[in-house]
């Protein structure tokens, strides 16, 4: 067995020990050959072929095939020390079993040389021959950047260059854009490491990180605004890019992108303005989000346990017996696992795939998981309470002969539905996480409607309310093949906003008003709310990771986010951390909580606030949950309000200060602090036994929410925070909303 694949599987991490490294050889650099054998193989070599002439090239043996941070957009990985994810880590164990790992390091090519080489083991096989050709940087000298919109006077693109290949064709472009000494950088899309990415490396790669993200992140977009140069710009492009953001030179944002040879021009659109006009501006590139349900502003409860009729409504009765009214049920652990279009247990006749059931078409039995769902939703909504289902953009799998499954598999494949590979096959999903499934193209219009149809009897007839949209970073490699004929290179980052974008088309179409919860996306995204910030330890630094998140996400227009009260993951959150998530939540656009599968093991996981004060013993979590809750049932309308005013006018529902405040220095370092609406300034509590804190008070006359006390703004305060209060300030001219807190 001789295998290499020099693209590798697209792992933007992640170089494979079977690719070529880089894939694309640029001139004047070394370059690497790798290859994966069986353990009977003794040797390897490479046989080049340069000019006619042919010289060999032993390969060794080489143990880091597969580390992180070693890939294309290496500069821009997780942090150092995090932990990688174990099940990814689990998938790989297997990737490549009982096999030798060989690698070579070749010489640098010429300008535009073209190359061949071919690989051979001791036992005389061989595998198929490659081509290569050097690619070189050359300056931009016919406008393929082409600079649009509104920049600031002296606001130009400089170091423009492209890298070309012997035809002209162009594969990537790099330029600059200049920053002053005292600008900060926001936006780029939910970032967990750092809000200000002045002195960052981001990339624009739609990724699945599973906890402790660092610079990785599944909604990424290619904006940023420029705070104190009072500038945005967005690239106008879904390929993936990478910026270096003063870190190689203190003035200057580098901005780096892949192209694809057919594409003769791209785009950099430049806005101007305060940075709220600056976002509506850039939202504006794409349809604005209409005004989302107001029962997205209650509490939202989720645990993957909940999988069952009985266990749902038993949880349901429980949070009512404590006085916990819970707006929104989120169940993950829903359908058949297979089709994830009908309840698990469910009975009915298998068609072509061409359509979706009816809901007459279904019957559940009494013994069942679900023995009634459209009973369960109806009395949910007697109660006030809305229900979304878990959804993935994925074919799982064929499943078994003569299955719903089965029949969908076959139809999408037939109809020339999914996304094809570099060989024209049906791509088969490369990650860990529902690995060898087919993806649908959903970026087309047909097919969209056709998922759609599978799940249109959920929403028209059994009156579910909305979908977690979870998944949508499944698509690796920049050869795929989409069915407009574009490449992964170009699409991939896309696919995502089109998966919400179905499920808000089906909403549309049968005249309700839903909602989707979505990890992933791009630019574009803003116009399918809401969104979630993923996965997350019950540590504190998550806790902080995700008002990072929050905030920057909202700076690239995801007005309406939310996170995991407490974090979802691993152990239980302390008492402390579950009342200090509570209380950031109440003041956060989505208040929810959300908890991963422990397979019913003893004790409960659940980060319900019963089940953490069962665990803990400790019965204040009830009570401050409680409290908490009932302030957030009173900023309803406020968010209501407030939430459609951050649509007309570009202001985040939860905006970061310096969205207000743009030419003070010291909102740079209040990190966690932010505004909720234009009247609400929120200082959640970070860290661990924290009895004060200190608070920074921007401009303006603030009243605080527990004393009633009013501070003048412009100045550091020192606050007492115990337990049972999270710092908060009215803006004093808010009278309205004085009367409602207090």
């Amino acid at each position: 067995m001789l295998k290499h694949n020099p693209s590798g599987l697209g792992h933007p991490y992640r170089y494979e020990p079977d690719q070529r490294i880089p894939v694309e050889v640029i001139a004047g650099h070394d370059w690497q050959v790798r290859a994966r054998t069986d353990e009977l193989t003794m040797s390897v070599e490479l046989l080049l072929t340069r000019d006619n002439e042919t010289s060999i090239w032993p390969l060794v043996t080489h143990r880091q095939a597969r580390s992180e941070d070693h890939g294309p957009y290496g500069a821009t990985a997780k942090f150092t020390g995090t932990e990688t994810h174990l099940a990814d880590a689990a998938a790989r164990s297997g990737e490549y079993p009982e096999q030798i790992e060989w690698e070579v390091s070749l010489p640098p090519l010429s300008a535009y040389e073209k190359v061949s080489y071919q690989l051979r083991t001791n036992a005389d096989e061989t595998s198929e021959k490659f081509a290569c050709q050097a690619l070189v940087w050359s300056a931009d000298e016919n406008g393929f950047l082409q600079q649009l919109g509104d920049f600031p006077d002296g606001i130009t693109a400089s170091d423009v260059e492209l890298l070309k290949d012997s035809d002209g064709g162009v594969h990537r472009l790099k330029f600059s854009l200049p920053m002053q000494e005292e600008d900060h950088v926001v936006g780029f899309g939910e970032r967990f490491h750092s809000v200000d990415q002045r002195g960052e490396f981001v990339d624009a790669c739609v990724y699945e990180e599973y906890k402790g993200q660092g610079h990785r992140t599944y909604l990424p977009a290619p904006f940023g605004i420029i705070i104190g140069s009072n500038y945005g710009f967005y690239l106008q492009s879904a390929n993936p890019s990478r910026f270096d953001v003063g870190v190689s030179s203190l003035n200057k944002l580098q901005v780096e992108i892949d192209v694809t040879p057919h594409q003769n021009h791209l785009g950099l659109k430049g806005y101007c303005g305060k940075p709220a006009q600056i976002l509506k501006k850039y939202m504006r590139e794409f349809a604005l989000p209409d005004t989302p349900p107001e029962w997205i502003y209650s509490l939202w409860a989720s645990s993957n346990e909940w999988n069952t009729q009985e266990r749902v409504q038993r949880e349901i009765r429980t949070s009512q017996e404590l006085g916990i009214d819970i707006g929104v049920v989120v169940i993950e652990a829903w359908s058949d696992e297979s089709t994830f279009t009908v309840f698990r247990d469910a009975q009915y006749e298998p068609n072509d795939g061409a359509r979706g059931h009816r809901a007459a078409e279904i019957t559940y039995p009494e013994n069942g998981a679900w023995p009634n769902p459209k009973m369960m939703i109806h009395d949910l909504h007697a109660n006030d309470t809305k229900l979304l289902l878990w959804q993935i953009p994925i074919l799982k799998d064929a499943g078994e002969p003569k299955s719903q499954a089965e029949a969908n598999w076959n139809f999408a494949i037939e109809n020339d539905f999914v996304v094809r590979d570099a060989h024209d096959e049906p791509y088969k999903v490369r990650g860990f996480w529902f690995h060898d499934g087919l993806l649908p193209d959903l970026t087309q219009n047909h097919v969209r409607k056709w998922w759609a149809d599978q799940r249109r009897y959920l929403v028209e007839e059994l009156e579910v309310d909305g979908f977690k949209t979870d998944g949508g970073e499944h698509a690796w490699g920049a050869d795929l093949k989409y069915l407009n004929g574009l490449s992964g290179l170009e699409m991939n980052n896309r696919l995502p906003v089109a998966y919400a974008q179905t499920f808000h088309e089906l909403f549309a179409d049968i005249g309700k008003k839903g909602a989707t919860f979505s990890r992933a996306g791009f630019a574009g995204s803003s116009s399918f709310p809401t969104f979630w910030a993923g996965d997350e330890d019950s540590t504190w630094e998550a806790f902080r990771a995700s008002i990072r998140a929050g905030i920057s996400a909202s700076a690239s227009g995801l007005f309406f986010w939310g996170w995991d009260i407490g974090g979802f993951s691993g152990q239980l959150p302390t008492t402390e951390l579950y009342i200090r998530g509570t209380q950031m939540a109440t003041f956060c656009p989505i208040m929810q909580f959300h908890s991963e599968y422990n397979h019913h093991r003893t004790p409960s996981n659940d980060r319900s606030p019963w089940n953490i004060a069962k665990q803990s013993g400790d019965s204040a979590v009830l009570a401050l949950f409680r409290t908490y809750l009932d302030i957030r049932k009173k900023l309803i309308p406020y968010l209501a309000r407030e939430g459609k005013a951050a649509i007309e006018s570009g202001r985040p529902l939860m905006a970061g200060l310096f969205f207000d405040y743009p030419e003070d220095p010291e909102i740079w370092k209040a990190t966690y602090q932010y505004m909720l609406g234009r009247d609400l300034l929120v200082a959640p509590v970070t860290d661990p036994n924290c009895t004060t804190m200190k608070i920074y008070l921007p401009q303006g006359s603030w009243i605080e929410l527990w004393d009633g006390d009013e501070h003048q703004g412009g100045k550091w305060i020192d606050l007492l925070t115990p337990l049972e209060r999270i710092p908060v300030f009215i803006n004093s001219d808010s009278i309205d909303l004085i009367n409602v807190l207090r």
